[in-house]
């Protein structure tokens, strides 16, 4: 594993990935560059965390450290990406959780500097040398030409693996899915302006997004789909996609209807998820039995757990499949995962 990651942006996805980094007891340099000022914030954020409660190491900061136990994080507060002292910490791989445009056009000036920029969502394709979803396609990258590489989006990290199993075992003739996904920091708590993240001091045009997150579902557009078809390009035309954002905290849930080339019944589907499950290297899948809810899938490490008391088959080949995935939490851990993809050849 290699032993110097830079993260860009410690908001709800860069404190989630050192999590995970400190659950699988990552001992490498950690530097941390967000535009939070106050250091004092973020060692309290990182320790105090609503959704996956308190960490039990000592956080404290001061004006130049987080330190988390007695390990030191050097702290910075940049704007853009390319203004860190990455090299003078000897970083190879810059995970860019911003979420901010102008930080992905400067990634590419870290080129010669660090090894590899991650980007946490995904972009069009002139920003980006490799789209990967673990479980799909990391056996396509290549360690000489990708510099950037997209770790896509949550959403298609859980549908990608399973479109692509269905894919390739019964073919697929078209489909449809519906995501219900929790808020997300830039909605508001009551009525106003929509903020957008990608272009900070911007409002976004999807008016819905400006309405108090924890009082409605919201039918939005979603680019579940768009992603999805970077990694897996036969999807285009084939797989249609809406969303509702619901007012929960995390773990998201995709409806997906499909209709199949072959026959197939509910058995040879669970099976086949089964089997999945049991060959795989990673937590990609996993399947549920029990009559569970959302919350019981908070700090899923698994891409998609497939719900099986809902798999179902009509008129042999039209199949109904609902996933359960921590849009948080599982993403992280595939970030976290894509990570020692790379340290390999490092």
């Amino acid at each position: 594993m290699v032993n110097q990651i830079g993260i860009n942006g410690f908001g709800r996805i860069g404190r989630a990935i050192y999590r995970v980094l400190l659950e699988n007891n990552y001992n490498g340099e950690v530097v941390i560059n967000d535009i939070n000022p106050d250091n004092n914030n973020i060692a309290y954020q990182l320790k105090y965390d609503s959704l996956y409660g308190i960490l039990n190491n000592k956080v404290y900061a001061d004006e130049e450290m987080i330190f988390v136990d007695e390990k030191k994080i050097p702290i910075y507060h940049y704007k853009t990406i390319d203004e860190v002292p990455w090299n003078r910490h000897k970083i190879k791989i810059v995970i860019d959780a911003s979420g901010v445009h102008e930080n992905l056009i400067r990634s590419r000036n870290l080129k010669g500097k660090v090894r590899n920029v991650i980007i946490t969502h995904s972009p069009e394709h002139e920003y980006i040398d490799r789209y990967v979803i673990m479980g799909v396609n990391e056996n396509e990258i290549n360690f000489d030409t990708d510099f950037i590489i997209s770790s896509s989006i949550c959403d298609a990290n859980a549908f990608g693996p399973v479109v692509n199993v269905l894919e390739k075992e019964w073919g697929i003739k078209h489909g449809f899915i519906t995501t219900l996904h929790p808020w997300l920091s830039y909605q508001n708590l009551l009525d106003g302006q929509s903020q957008s993240i990608l272009y900070p001091g911007k409002t976004f045009s999807h008016y819905i997004l400006g309405r108090a997150s924890t009082y409605s579902i919201m039918p939005k557009p979603t680019t579940t789909v768009d992603a999805t078809c970077k990694v897996l390009p036969w999807l285009d035309d084939k797989f249609f996609s809406f969303s509702f954002r619901v007012p929960t905290a995390t773990v998201s849930c995709s409806d997906i209807s499909v209709e199949l080339k072959k026959k197939v019944s509910v058995q040879q589907v669970t099976d086949l998820f089964e089997e999945q499950q049991n060959d795989q290297i990673n937590n990609i899948f996993n399947s549920n039995y029990e009559p569970l809810v959302s919350i019981d899938f908070k700090g899923s490490s698994y891409s998609a757990t497939i719900d099986q008391r809902w798999t179902s088959v009509n008129d042999n080949n039209y199949l109904k499949l609902i996933l359960w995935y921590d849009n948080e939490w599982g993403y992280s851990n595939r970030v976290y995962d894509l990570i020692k993809l790379l340290s390999v050849k490092i």
